[in-house]
């Protein structure tokens, strides 16, 4: 009988859990770079609650668009920005750019874009020109080159569908990437298909409810079927 309990449970917070990560993708179905999240599916031997917590990211490119601002970058093709937040080291697709008040190439979070052998990219101006490699010319002066790293999809984890970690020993450096200035990556996440998952979410939530009231009537009558024979 607790069986039919523990599978409930198991159900509905898995469910919760699809849920929760379909309401996210939604939010972000118009962030740049985002890339689709969904509970892993390689569990090994994991334990249910370990399960539920992890979870893997789509990262399929999604299209590029053209926006003429300067200062906003899409990797075409494999690749990932390498940026520094505070001491930490993140990763990203999401290639919206502007400058701080002291002109360093910054993402919307304030994270400071990071140039090929480290340390953050100081532009001074967003007139510049920025070639498929990486390199930025302010003429015919060049200011830097843009970090963009690899990594195998499974060296690969979410932090929050726009931004990575990577280990140190896992990042290789890409020599020669593809950089479209003036272009944005848009979001992978397809809105029917999260309206889709979050519906077959929901009928198994449903599931495990009718388990659970399923098991309260079987107590019931067997709770029910002692009391008569006691008497």
């Amino acid at each position: 009988m607790s069986g039919l309990i523990d599978a409930a449970t198991a159900l509905m917070r898995a469910s919760s859990r699809r849920v929760d990560l379909a309401a996210l993708n939604v939010a972000n179905v118009s962030t740049p770079g985002f890339k689709r999240q969904a509970l892993a599916s390689n569990t090994g031997d994991a334990t249910f609650d370990t399960v539920l917590s992890r979870r893997k990211s789509d990262l399929r490119a999604g299209k590029l668009s053209q926006t003429g601002n300067p200062l906003d970058l899409a990797i075409s093709g494999n690749g990932f920005f390498q940026l520094r937040a505070g001491d930490r080291l993140l990763y990203s697709r999401q290639g919206s750019f502007s400058l701080d008040a002291d002109g360093r190439l910054v993402t919307p979070q304030g994270y400071a874009v990071q140039q090929a052998g480290g340390g953050d990219l100081v532009l001074g101006s967003p007139s510049v020109t920025i070639t498929t490699d990486g390199v930025v010319l302010d003429g015919s002066r060049v200011l830097g080159r843009i970090a963009v790293v690899r990594a195998r999809g499974d060296q690969v984890s979410a932090i929050d569908g726009s931004h990575f970690s990577i280990a140190d020993d896992q990042a290789q450096a890409m020599e020669e990437p593809s950089l479209r200035q003036g272009m944005l990556e848009s979001s992978n996440v397809s809105l029917g298909d999260e309206m889709i998952g979050m519906m077959g979410a929901l009928r198994s939530a449903d599931t495990g409810a009718r388990l659970v009231q399923v098991y309260d009537d079987l107590m019931g009558k067997a709770i029910s079927a002692f009391g008569q024979s006691a008497r």
